[in-house]
């Protein structure tokens, strides 16, 4: 068996589908905000897996809180899954798979990889997240891609990993974004 490539078929993991190298979709999340008057709005987002016979699983659900201080609520099969952020400055969070196992999903040279945790110095990668350089694209006049890339130790666990990719990787990119925003404030002069 080889590694599985899934290629988002959009840059957002909040609202895509996840095709395979033969553009079968394999999953697809959406993601709807409620507003609240008084008290902001909240989304969730719904992940489905395509059966071998193109039937609809709901596989996982992320619940976003109003408040950005809450923690998300992620649900994969009818699981609770606890993303629990292991880094104080860092962006790294680990989960206990279906597997019973313990997996982290960090940033490494600006890229998610799932790493399984206490499986050694020189554990494999379970997964890895690649995006494609936007501007030799443009340069091409070529649409970007994006995919997560799956090795056979990961296929048992493939839902989870879905999951909790597209949870990780909205987070990160959101904690980007503010960091972004907050670097481009003006300085008070002294």
């Amino acid at each position: 068996m080889s590694t599985l490539k899934l290629i988002l078929s959009r840059g957002d993991p909040l609202q895509t589908d996840f095709l395979t190298t033969d553009n079968r979709v394999s999953y697809t999340s959406e993601t709807f905000t409620y507003p609240r008057p008084l008290h902001g709005s909240r989304a969730t987002t719904t992940v489905t897996r395509r059966d071998p016979v193109g039937g609809l699983l709901q596989v996982g659900v992320i619940e976003w809180p109003a408040n950005p201080d809450d923690r998300p609520q992620v649900v994969i099969g009818t699981r609770s899954v606890e993303m629990t952020k292991t880094g104080l400055y860092t962006s790294p969070e680990k989960f206990q798979a279906q597997d019973g196992r313990i997996y982290e999903w960090q940033i490494s040279n600006y890229r998610a990889q799932l790493v399984p945790l206490h499986a050694g110095n020189n554990a494999a990668y379970i997964a890895t997240f690649l995006q494609s350089p936007q501007g030799f694209f443009k340069a091409w006049n070529r649409k970007p891609s994006a995919s997560l890339f799956v090795p056979p130790e990961g296929i048992h666990i493939l839902d989870d990993i879905v999951v909790t990719f597209i949870y990780f990787e909205s987070q990160w990119r959101d904690r980007e974004r503010f960091r972004a925003r907050t670097w481009d404030l003006p300085v008070a002069a002294t």
